[in-house]
């Protein structure tokens, strides 16, 4: 029997780290791939998708449920960004297709178009908010909303104190990197500026 092949699409951070002051204060890395869908469905369905998923979804906004390298986050009133490993893709969406007569509802596989930067560290929030207009001292963990940083639209979701997740069209990821790469060296987070492996240079 042949083995299951995984396509994984071209990450453009692939290989990139940073990391600033003692500790480090600041470390972004690219996220680890995942499967990632936008859930559509009615509020009155959603015992049906949770079952589908294999995981509690939330059903007030900005609320967001992580276990098992899975994450569910209400976006909208009837929209949820669901993450879960790469190998479990074609499983969860061909049990939302078991359930499509039973319940309306549309699951597309965003995977191709997005990237994830996790950003951890004291320094994170105080980075994030160079070009983030949320107050995210205050944003609550385990939480997430649809934002912008600086001219690039974003998923932030938070699921520590000082961990932070920042999804992202996968044609600005460069541009979210840098920018806040930039942020990171401006806050004199380190005695020198550092490349996107974090070597100082």
């Amino acid at each position: 029997m042949s083995e299951e092949v995984i396509h994984t699409p071209f990450n453009p951070l692939d290989g990139a780290a940073f990391t600033a002051g003692s500790g480090p204060r600041l470390l972004m890395r690219p996220s680890r791939d995942c499967a990632r869908f936008s859930l559509r469905i009615a509020e009155a369905h959603l015992e049906k998708a949770v079952e589908a998923f294999g995981q509690d979804i939330p059903a007030d906004i900005g609320k967001m449920s992580s276990a098992v390298q899975r994450t569910a986050l209400c976006l909208g009133p009837d929209e949820w960004f669901l993450t879960a490993p790469v190998s479990e893709r074609e499983g969860i969406a061909a049990r939302f297709a078991e359930m499509s007569e039973r319940a309306t509802h549309s699951l597309v596989d965003v995977g191709h178009r997005t990237v994830g930067i996790d950003v951890s560290g004291p320094a994170a929030a105080l980075v994030l908010n160079s070009g983030c207009p949320l107050d995210l001292d205050n944003f609550p963990i385990g939480g997430g909303t649809r934002t912008i940083l600086d001219k690039a639209e974003i998923v932030l979701m938070r699921f520590e104190r000082e961990h932070y997740r920042l999804e992202i069209v996968r044609s600005f990821a460069e541009f979210v990197w840098n920018f806040l790469s930039v942020a990171g060296r401006e806050f004199d987070l380190d005695s020198g500026p550092l490349d996107q492996t974090g070597a100082s240079r």
